[in-house]
């Protein structure tokens, strides 16, 4: 299975320092959210960067009008994701086939997974100086995106991206694969073929990071299903490839989940990567797709459809505020009650939250420490952390994160 692969190894970039660790982030995770290229204005993006955002992700699919309809300008688009001061994630992706859905798109003689891979290379090379992180494909394990049927064709024009890529002469300094829906090398969850083209990929030195989807119900599970990942990875001697969220949100809609519970579910996702190290984060999505209130996929967003900010955008983009320049000190997790430290200067800000019902805690600060209180729900609040017990700042924990800084 792996004989494929073994020309793109041999010709691969010779080895550097590349891959999503190298990227420059002002946060202790660096943040992105999913927009659509369609509908997206310059006054959203310019909103996006002002509330704390690095990154935008977006899909680029073939020039053929059965995968890509509208024909969407991506050149302008990347021009003024620049503009806004923002980097752009750019997944490259044909829909359910490797290329088009019409026996035409192929041409005469022609092979899809060579064609996709000359779009992927004429596209990464024409834009190499204004896209930050490229992503190869978006959830082929999932039959919406990729047909079942040509799991074998998909391992083969990933051979031939890499061949294009090892032919580059400055390669680019992320390349991640594949945005797996599911979590991949973990009882059988991703259909071999897929783990092994992305294996063979990343040894040939070809994709750089794993990009992954991991939408749970309860965030905090993520940082063992992380550890998981890791040490996989580790077993397969990548211990170089870095793991990226490259998809994860949460739906307010009825009658599953209200607004203040999105921004809740969306602000401890924040979290837990933080608490697991995962450097780069991108939510899904910016904006409301439609307006039925009982449609999931009408309500990932952190604005709704006629541009309203939902809580989850309010509470998120304050907690970034407080969260610029700062570092993961620690984080602890048991009986559902959640402590994540970071320093930023001389000040530690503890953040506390639970994972379901309130529990009592107390936020260890010397004697003499000052202490501030931040409360991001129902809406921002800074006040008073009470008077110190032994040992430093009494609390109640509950669902909804707060913040208590803690200074000399």
């Amino acid at each position: 299975m792996f004989c494929v692969f073994v020309a793109v190894a041999a010709i691969s970039v010779s080895a550097q320092a590349r891959g999503v660790s190298g990227l420059s982030t002002e946060y202790p995770t660096a943040l992105s959210v999913q927009i659509d290229p369609a509908t997206i204005s310059n006054e959203d993006l310019n909103e996006i960067r002002a509330a704390g955002f690095e990154f935008v992700r977006f899909g680029v699919r073939p020039p053929l009008k059965s995968v890509n309809p509208a024909l969407i300008d991506y050149p302008n688009l990347i021009r003024r994701v620049k503009n806004a001061r923002l980097e752009a994630i750019v997944t490259l992706f044909g829909g359910r086939e490797i290329w088009g859905h019409d026996p035409s798109d192929l041409g005469a003689g022609g092979q899809r997974e060579k064609l996709f891979a000359n779009f992927a290379l004429d596209f990464m090379n024409a834009h190499a100086a204004d896209v930050a992180v490229w992503e190869l494909w978006n959830e082929p394990d999932h039959k919406t995106f990729l047909n079942p049927a040509l799991f074998s064709d998909f391992q083969t024009a990933t051979a031939e991206f890499c061949r294009s890529i090892a032919q580059m002469k400055t390669p680019p300094n992320v390349v991640m694969g594949f945005g797996f829906a599911k979590l991949p090398f973990s009882q059988g969850q991703v259909p071999l073929q897929l783990e092994n083209a992305f294996v063979s990929a990343a040894k040939a030195n070809c994709l750089t990071d794993i990009s992954i989807h991991p939408y749970r119900s309860v965030p905090e599970t993520a940082v063992a299903d992380y550890g998981k990942l890791r040490g996989k990875l580790d077993e397969l001697q990548l211990g170089k490839v870095g793991i990226v969220a490259s998809e994860w949100g949460y739906a307010s809609y009825l009658p599953v989940r209200d607004r203040n519970t999105q921004a809740s579910l969306i602000f401890r996702e924040y979290l837990t990567n933080v608490a697991a190290g995962i450097k780069l984060l991108n939510l899904y999505a910016w904006q409301d797709r439609g307006t039925s209130a009982i449609s999931r996929e009408d309500n990932f967003g952190l604005k709704s459809k006629g541009g309203e900010k939902k809580e989850a955008f309010s509470s998120l983009s304050e907690f970034l505020k407080i969260a610029r320049n700062s570092r993961k000190v620690s984080y602890e997790s048991g009986s559902g009650l959640n402590k994540l430290v970071l320093s930023r200067g001389n000040s530690l800000l503890h953040v506390v939250w639970t994972q379901s019902s309130e529990q009592n805690v107390v936020v260890p600060a010397a004697k003499g420490k000052k202490c501030t209180r931040v409360d991001f729900f129902p809406q921002v609040r800074h006040g008073t952390c009470g008077n110190p017990v032994d040992g430093g700042f009494a609390a109640k924990a509950t669902a909804y994160p707060f913040l208590l800084s803690i200074s000399d």
